[in-house]
């Protein structure tokens, strides 16, 4: 059988409930065997760097996501440093799984940047997009294929950053164990 690998990247600055299940709606309806979370180093799109260190949105994440065993955490894009291009990604693991399906999770606000990113026609050719509502339903490209995961979730890294920083609880927005961990992070207060 085929491996269908998922691939969640971001900035994950922080990790929230929302990109929990997101990916975990991907897994059920589109039947991955795993979904592999990828931080970013540099968003090649974004303005400014992650608020929280390399190190720090990994933590996060390994601690929200203990116990998943079906998603893995990945420091691939932050051991190369720089911007992070998802085709350079996406190329590591086609090396790595050449026989695997690939898939590649995102919102629809990326989704309508697509044209803009460094290769997306070879990223088209070698993975299958995977869309979430983000504010807006996605809409239809003529040159690229997408699935829709129909989740609707309106929570976003950077409303918890702003709460954190008013001193306001975010609690139901990220999993406990992260919650437990952002009060101590002096970037997000």
């Amino acid at each position: 059988m085929t491996a269908r690998i998922g691939l969640f990247g971001g900035s994950f600055d922080p990790f929230h409930a929302g990109h929990f299940l997101v990916a975990r709606a991907a897994k059920e309806i589109f039947f991955l065997n795993e979904v592999v979370f990828l931080p970013c180093a540099r968003s090649p799109l974004k303005r400014v760097p992650p608020v929280a260190s390399d190190r720090f949105r990994l933590s996060l994440l390994r601690a929200g996501l203990k116990g998943q065993s079906w998603a893995k955490v990945s420091d691939w894009e932050i051991r190369q440093g720089g911007v992070s291009y998802t085709v350079e990604t996406m190329r590591a693991w086609r090396s790595r799984f050449p026989r695997a399906s690939l898939f590649w999770i995102m919102g629809s606000d990326q989704w309508e940047l697509l044209s803009e990113w460094k290769d997306p026609r070879e990223l088209a050719r070698n993975l299958e997009f995977l869309v979430f509502p983000r504010p807006h339903r996605p809409r239809a490209r003529r040159s690229f294929r997408m699935r829709e995961i129909p989740l609707r979730l309106d929570i976003s890294s950077t409303e918890i950053r702003k709460r954190l920083k008013k001193g306001v609880s975010v609690r139901g927005m990220v999993l406990a164990p992260v919650e437990a961990m952002l009060p101590r992070y002096r970037p997000y207060r």
